[in-house]
């Protein structure tokens, strides 16, 4: 496995919902499973610097690219993209690979999911960790998306990512998107244009990132070009269905549990996860000094010893 190299790693397909799934399996013959989820507009390639450091340490490392990302099909309809589904999703991974259990890691909208998982699916899940994104816990009342940026206008963003406009600045120009967006924090611009209030379209082009090697760009933008942004969007257009999907669920999880957040992510600041406590009572939290929101391999020699340090205790 070579982190700058994407075709270096164990490419697998399964299919289920009548969907072909795209996921990277490393160390397979190990029988201590770690499901590691990713967000957006992530793809499993996220992860590329934890895939070999966890399956050095033992572990079978099971990486799904979502549906309607990347490799993996989606449908059209963003009801069809609620944590619960993408949970069954994952379910069924593990049902196709005979794995009764398992821990999951997640980062971003896979950082929801993983907290999700633990509750649509508990005899399933042994321990999570998440990477950015804290525990909330399921809302008892719908709060409309325009409503919720009131509450954290760190989330306006999403609210262009819901529009038409959003896909197709992104179909426009992957590449160009992908340069801006993946780039250490002290090198990051506002995502959205303040004045002209887009992504891509009509603003500077960016030269790629030395952080980035140019066969992971590359591979971003290809499956881009070929899906199309569209479906992953339907993470942000999902508001509504994710919460009636959640509302009932149990707040608690009593699993072991991993928060790592990093001191300058816009997104999703470290005092976010503030309480996370009085849900999860079995919780170890740390954060990463110096790090954005691509803290994975930004600074993935402290991620990857949080996330050791804390799998060996299970």
């Amino acid at each position: 496995m070579d982190p700058s190299d994407p075709s270096t790693f164990n490419h697998k397909f399964f299919n289920h919902d009548g969907l072909r799934l795209h996921y990277v399996d490393e160390n397979p013959s190990s029988t201590r499973p770690l499901l590691l989820v990713h967000g957006w507009p992530d793809l499993w390639l996220g992860w590329r610097e934890q895939i070999p450091y966890l399956a050095k340490l033992g572990y079978r490392v099971i990486v799904p690219t979502l549906r309607g990302f990347g490799d993996s099909e989606g449908p059209e309809d963003p009801a069809q993209y609620t944590d619960k589904v993408i949970s069954s999703d994952l379910i069924a991974l593990l049902d196709h690979l005979q794995i009764p259990t398992v821990t999951v890691i997640g980062h971003d909208w896979g950082g929801l999911v993983a907290w999700r998982i633990c509750q649509y699916y508990p005899t399933r899940i042994e321990a999570v960790a998440s990477f950015c994104t804290p525990y909330f816990a399921p809302s008892k009342e719908y709060v409309p998306l325009a409503d919720l940026v009131k509450i954290l206008p760190n989330f306006k963003y999403q609210l262009y990512l819901i529009t038409p406009e959003a896909e197709k600045d992104i179909n426009g120009d992957p590449e160009a998107f992908f340069k801006r967006m993946f780039r250490p924090v002290g090198d990051m611009e506002p995502l959205i244009d303040k004045e002209i209030g887009t992504l891509v379209t009509g603003r500077p082009l960016r030269s790629k990132s030395d952080a980035i090697p140019q066969k992971v760009l590359d591979y971003y933008v290809s499956r881009y070009r070929a899906r199309g942004a569209g479906k992953s969007l339907n993470m942000y257009k999902r508001h509504r269905y994710n919460y009636e999907a959640a509302k009932d669920l149990d707040p608690i999880i009593a699993k072991p549990a991993l928060m790592v957040t990093a001191a300058k992510d816009a997104a999703l600041p470290p005092e976010m996860a503030h309480g996370m406590d009085r849900s999860i009572p079995k919780l170890e939290m740390h954060n990463i000094d110096d790090a954005g929101h691509w803290v994975l391999w930004e600074k993935p020699k402290e991620a990857n010893k949080y996330l050791g340090e804390w799998l060996a205790k299970l």
